[in-house]
């Protein structure tokens, strides 16, 4: 069916915040097709923190506007659905309500597990008008490409993890491990006060996705084989893997890094030390910098703080890192409603103005390059290096079943190193261990 032309200019309507805009949002059952009423709505499912539960003010009022001004135009009703905040289960359910076909019409996946999604999703070539696969990065063109060729999603947010080092005390960023130590070992020397290197060790996701991928995949390393089955603690990956513990283990033993980081299972855990003034390097994501900018003040912080890629073994151009982010996809045999449902999509959150809308609003990286570039999308003096950390070292994690088997064992074993608990090789076996039994 063709879609209704804008009653007023979207771009501007997202930038006045809606006003005199007209419309409540229903809350409601799944739209997922029926008789009446029901063929006309839409049913569009988020996590809390995109939803209309949102705990942030900006994000709630974003989506409850874009949703008025589309339905006023569109002749269709969105009925917004939630599910859990604890992002494991409500895949988990997504995935079975997909293969038994009772999964709502749109539906956010996380970027990482939309391969295990391909058969259940619809083909979204048709209806990407002006919106370029080419547009993407390279990682996420891979990632909503399905096996057949066919763009089966829609990636609306990125991010991105990096270092980030005092530019006051380090003039040039290490880029090896050496290099790094070498660093950290400096500092410590001329201010025993100071903490050299931090990281996220403790019993999280963020453990692995920032503190330990990088420097194993920056190795060509693999976590897992085309079956999907866990290979890290063979062969080449399992070397590379023993180095990235090791190197780990370095840390600690070296004093640049406190044993305490096993406090800390994720990014923004580590705000507190940052802000303190003692730290020099460390490793996040890009989301802390408006958080720390909060904290410890915009102009300091900017002052202060520089970003560069995650050091590897050799340094050089061999970075690695973690990114991901979350898709749309479309779920409904719906013909009709698989072309309103990508309409309303593009018109909050994948188009250009969708994309910088809700970009600024949640603070995230837009997953399209041309997106950059718009004026109406609102960077940090950071997102030139975040952009360009995207397109050349990022990559997501894998698909695989047995990821979160992996993912839990690997935070074990950094967290026994760190620790001294055990060694590396100890880590290691009883990490390959837990996964295989």
């Amino acid at each position: 069916m063709a879609i209704a032309k804008r009653a007023i200019s979207r771009r501007e309507f997202l930038r006045l915040g809606g006003a005199g805009v007209a419309g409540a949002v229903l809350l409601g059952s799944v739209g997922c097709g029926g008789e009446g009423e029901s063929e006309a709505t839409i049913g569009w499912q988020a996590i809390p923190g995109y939803s209309l539960q949102a705990p942030d003010e900006n994000r709630v009022e974003y989506i409850q506007n874009a949703i008025s001004s589309w339905e006023e135009s569109s002749g269709y009703t969105i009925d917004p659905l939630v599910t859990s905040s604890n992002v494991t289960e409500a895949m988990a359910l997504l995935l079975e309500q997909a293969s038994q076909g009772r999964a709502p019409d749109l539906a956010m996946v996380d970027s990482y597990i939309f391969p295990r999604f391909y058969e259940y999703v619809r083909p979204l070539g048709s209806y990407l008008g002006d919106i370029s696969l080419d547009d993407y990065f390279p990682f996420i063109r891979e990632g909503i490409t399905g096996p057949d060729g066919e763009v089966r999603g829609m990636q609306f947010t990125t991010d991105v993890r990096v270092m980030y080092y005092r530019r006051d005390l380090i003039p040039t960023p290490p880029s090896s491990w050496e290099e790094l130590l070498q660093t950290g070992r400096d500092l410590l020397n001329e201010d025993e006060n100071l903490t050299p290197y931090l990281f996220p060790a403790g019993r999280d996701e963020a453990t692995v996705t920032t503190s330990l991928f990088p420097y194993f995949w920056a190795q060509g390393g693999e976590l897992v084989d085309g079956e999907g089955n866990p290979v890290f603690g063979e062969g080449e990956n399992r070397e590379a893997m023993l180095d990235s513990l090791g190197f780990i283990q370095e840390c600690v033993e070296s004093g640049i890094t406190p044993d305490r980081v096993t406090e800390f299972g994720q990014e923004t855990d580590l705000n507190g030390d940052v802000a303190s003034g003692q730290t020099a390097m460390f490793l996040g994501g890009n989301w802390q910098v408006s958080l720390l900018k909060e904290i410890i003040g915009a102009e300091e912080f900017v002052s202060q703080w520089d970003v560069a890629p995650i050091p590897s073994m050799e340094g050089g151009d061999t970075h690695s890192t973690t990114a991901g982010g979350w898709i749309w996809g479309v779920f409904t045999e719906d013909e009709a409603k698989q072309e309103v449902g990508v309409d309303f999509l593009k018109y909050a959150f994948v188009d250009d103005a969708g994309m910088a809308g809700w970009c600024n609003v949640g603070g995230y990286l837009p997953p399209r390059e041309s997106v950059f570039d718009l004026s109406d999308y609102q960077g940090n003096e950071y997102t030139d290096t975040f952009r360009d950390h995207l397109n050349r070292y990022a990559r997501n994690r894998p698909a695989a079943e047995s990821y979160q088997d992996i993912s839990t064992a690997l935070q074990v074993a950094v967290g026994q190193v760190v620790s001294g608990e055990a060694s590396p090789e100890q880590a290691l076996e009883t990490a390959v261990s837990s996964v295989q039994g």
